[in-house]
């Protein structure tokens, strides 16, 4: 008995082996293709970062140590992009996870057309950056945008929507909320679809409004997944450039002038890329430490759930 039992047990690790080596098979090229086109130039970028490397000059790169880092954290044009992507940033976050929650909740409800609704909803997120920073230039342009055609009908003045400093960046959110709210939307809903429809009508049963059986139930149960999600908007938002630079071009001044948009002038313009490797480090330190804080935040309530 003991000998047909470890004979089993070896069937069974020989058949595990072969499916980790079959595995490991087919994740490889993907894994090593995404290390030499992610990690690799991460960590160039960390090394240019303390030397004086500047592809107009001539001379050789020095090691300067921290100089870089002191350069940028003390300039003015750094301090102002980071100052502009918070300021669209958040309020195009707080938008989006709001209205795609509000949207995953009315494709979760038994409507005629919601199948549909779902495959259409996707198309904004599926655009090409480019083309809908073009769309949205033609429809905030001033002399021929539709939005001053619909304000006219109205009655209402047009308004010079992106060369105004109080209203051109939040015509970027606008912008910004319009292509992700969609992969806010069906990630929510795939949540909500997983959950179980028990506990729902348990509580339907014992007299729970719904905005009760939203706020105990629905709300608590979706926080891991809205947090995933959040994280992974937030480290993507940061990341803006095609739309902003097609849009605007960081103007009116530096109004809209977005951390990567920094980082192309200095890069790609001036060709200072010692000083551009260090913001680069320092941004992807912070997108890190912002997940990290994140995902340790939603393990804690993860585990005060599991103990009460």
């Amino acid at each position: 008995m003991v000998e047909s039992v470890t004979g089993r047990d070896l069937v069974r690790r020989k058949r595990r082996t072969k499916s980790a080596i079959a595995a490991w098979g087919l994740l490889g090229p993907a894994l090593l293709l995404i290390l030499l086109l992610r990690l690799v130039p991460m960590l160039m970028a960390v090394g240019l970062s303390f030397t004086d490397t500047n592809f107009t000059s001539t001379a050789a790169a020095q090691f300067v140590g921290l100089q870089n880092y002191a350069t940028v954290l003390g300039s003015e044009d750094f301090q102002s992009a980071l100052v502009v992507t918070v300021a669209i940033v958040l309020p195009a976050l707080v938008l989006e996870m709001g209205i795609g929650l509000a949207i995953a909740l009315w494709l979760n409800r038994p409507t005629a057309g919601r199948k549909a609704a779902r495959a259409v909803m996707l198309v904004p997120y599926l655009l090409v950056p480019v083309v809908i920073g073009n769309f949205f230039r033609m429809f905030f342009s001033a002399q021929f945008g539709q939005l001053n055609y619909y304000l006219a009908l109205l009655g209402l003045d047009p308004h010079a929507w992106l060369t105004d400093t109080g209203t051109v960046r939040w015509a970027v959110v606008g912008m910004e909320v319009w292509h992700t709210t969609p992969f806010v939307a069906l990630v929510t809903l795939a949540g909500l679809m997983g959950l179980s429809k028990d506990v729902m009508e348990a509580a339907l049963v014992d007299g729970a409004n719904a905005w009760q059986r939203f706020t105990h139930i629905l709300l608590p149960a979706l926080l891991p997944i809205l947090g995933a999600v959040l994280v992974l908007r937030g480290m993507d938002a940061i990341q803006l450039f095609d739309e902003v630079y097609v849009l605007t071009g960081g103007g009116p001044g530096r109004e809209t002038s977005v951390i990567n948009l920094y980082l192309y002038q200095f890069g790609f313009r001036q060709f200072r890329m010692g000083e551009t490797s260090s913001a680069i480090t320092l941004l992807m330190g912070a997108i890190i430490m912002v997940a990290l804080i994140v995902t340790v935040i939603r393990r804690l309530n993860e585990a005060k759930a599991v103990r009460r």
